[in-house]
Order: C-alpha cells, then structure tokens, then sequence
C-alpha cells in the first residue's frame, strides 16, 4: 500500500460522515488503529474507512461502543450474534412502546371535546388502563 493511496484522516471523516475527532475517539478505544503515519500524520485504508462507517451502522442501531468492539473482535458467529439479538429485543420493546404511545396521539386527535383530560374518552380509557397496571404491581 503506498502513501498515495492512503487517506487522511480528514477524507475518511468526510467520507465517513463525522467528525475527526470522533476517528480519534475510536482510536483511542481501541476500535481503529491508523495504518500508517506520513510526515506525523495518520493515514487511513479503504479497509480502515469501511470500519469506520460500519461503526457508524451499528451505533445508529443503538449499539454501544463496547458492543461494537466486541462485535469488531468477535471471534465467532455466536459471540456477535449475542450482542445484535440482545439489540433486535430492545427495539422490539421500544417499537412495541411507540405504537401504543402513537395509537394513544392518534385517538385524542380524534376525540371531539375540548380537553383531552376530562372530556376524551379515549384518553381517559388510557388513564384508567394505565391506573389497572400500577394497581396490580
């Protein structure tokens, strides 16, 4: 690989989408390591910007940076798999939450009265539904 053909770390940033300070975070964790250096400056490979924006995917998944460095060196199929089910179960519960809270915005818009609080009836169905569930803990 010659230096040419190496990119700073302001193109991998561009490129990547972020800031160069956020390659210098991952570096410092531990979740990149620069190819090489010219003239005291990082340069990065084609492999090094793919890690980076597969970084960048698996945090707009809701990963942390540990699940990601154990994803990154993960030495078997299991191992991350652990992780991204662990991850497809909490969106699951989140998507499970928005659509009630949505079904819940979508009926008051619906509701013909003045105040959501006293007047709606769908409103107070989930007033009363949600005074059952704390009851029962």
């Amino acid at each position: 690989m010659t230096a040419q053909s190496l990119l700073t770390i302001g193109e991998v940033a561009r490129r990547a989408g972020i800031a160069t300070s956020a390659i210098r975070y991952y570096e410092r964790r531990g979740l990149l390591r620069a190819a090489a250096r010219v003239s005291g400056q990082r340069r990065y490979s084609e492999k090094d910007l793919r890690k980076v924006v597969f970084v960048g995917l698996l945090q707009d998944a809701g990963l942390t940076l540990d699940d990601i460095d154990v994803v990154l060196n993960a030495r078997s199929v299991a191992k991350w798999k652990v992780i991204a089910l662990a991850r497809l179960e909490q969106l699951e519960a989140e998507m499970q939450k928005l659509a009630t809270m949505h079904e819940l915005l979508q009926g008051a818009l619906l509701c013909r009265y003045d105040h959501p609080l006293s007047e709606c009836k769908v409103m107070g169905r989930g007033i009363n539904d949600r005074l059952v569930a704390t009851a029962n803990d």
